[in-house]
């Protein structure tokens, strides 16, 4: 063959060396990766199985170590140790948040600056500056907040506060109790977001956030039994267990279940009770108390009236007892 004739190609020579390889290292480093966090979910069970026992930990988390496993895990990946994380990581209308406050401390152990420029009960600036020198700032007013649909207002009609169907404020009490604090909670989170989303995680809400909207309208669901202990963080958090489990195509149906009658709703003499022993305990704030009874009987609530007379008992005995009871 002389130096112009072309050889005919090889089917090994239309491949890239090494595709065969990356393909199988890519895998392996996915499988890794995953071990590690299994490995991860594990320890952070055993730990929150303690620590949610104790007061130290909010209401939310209290007896419940699966959803503390998730927070310690989430909080672990901003680099919050657990107790930080049970601390301050709050879960508002089923989504993680932080506190605005949280968000400028993980930016200031950054070495960004973080200060306010002026403060009023009408209007809060924050500025910001990175490492780089990039500076942003943030400006919220009451103006721009009653826009948004944060701060109560007067129904004309009434004279009163606005309430929707349900006859649940609309909009934020704090914004009426303590309006620095909460325009200083978006201005803040505003300019950490802008500065550093590289830092936060792409962290889509603070606490004062989701405490302002309104929770969603939720597709009423039967909901699987619940699942306890490292089986149950691995579901909570959508992690497969080593266990055999059948693939989601295949369906089951499920026997018909006979219709049961609705157990009968707390009356205004139960939802009293309830609240003299909120107070005595110490559960003032009406926010507080509804994450509280939230978490405490395991679905969202927006009032207290929303209870059963036996979730009614069952909080009291447990705030009686000064969380050692049931």
């Amino acid at each position: 063959m002389t130096s112009n004739d072309i050889a005919p190609l090889d089917e090994n020579d239309i491949v890239p060396a090494g595709v065969g390889f990356a393909a199988t290292d890519a895998s392996k480093t996915a499988i890794d990766t995953l071990m590690s966090h299994a490995q991860a979910m594990d320890v952070a069970y055993r730990l929150a199985e303690g620590m949610c026992k104790t007061a130290l930990v909010p209401a939310m988390y209290r007896n419940k170590p699966e959803d503390g496993t998730a927070a310690i895990l989430y909080g672990a990946e901003l680099g919050l140790n657990p107790i930080q994380s049970l601390q301050q990581i709050f879960t508002v209308h089923g989504k993680p948040a932080i506190e605005a406050r949280t968000m400028v401390a993980l930016l200031k152990v950054k070495g960004y600056h973080i200060w306010t420029e002026s403060s009023t009960d009408d209007e809060v600036t924050v500025c910001g500056q990175a490492p780089s020198g990039i500076t942003e700032s943030s400006t919220w007013d009451i103006e721009r907040a009653t826009k948004a649909g944060y701060v109560p207002t007067i129904d004309e009609k009434t004279g009163k506060y606005k309430t929707n169907d349900k006859g649940n404020l609309i909009g934020n009490e704090k914004y009426l109790k303590d309006p620095q604090a909460m325009l200083y909670a978006k201005a803040a989170a505003e300019v950490c977001r802008k500065l550093a989303p590289d830092v936060l995680l792409g962290i889509a809400y603070t606490r004062e956030d989701l405490e302002s909207e309104p929770p969603e309208q939720a597709t009423v669901q039967r909901a699987a039994p619940r699942q306890r202990g490292i089986a149950g963080a691995r579901a909570a958090l959508g992690v497969a267990s080593n266990s055999s489990a059948k693939p989601e195509s295949v369906q089951v149906s499920e026997p018909e279940e006979p219709e049961t009658k609705a157990p009968p709703a707390a009356t205004a003499a139960d939802i009293k009770r309830l609240d003299a022993a909120l107070t005595e305990a110490g559960i003032t704030d009406q926010d507080e108390r509804r994450t509280f009874l939230s978490a405490r009987v395991g679905r969202e609530l927006q009032a207290a009236r929303d209870l059963t007379r036996d979730e009614v008992a069952s909080v009291i005995r447990f705030v009686k007892s000064g969380g050692d009871g049931e």
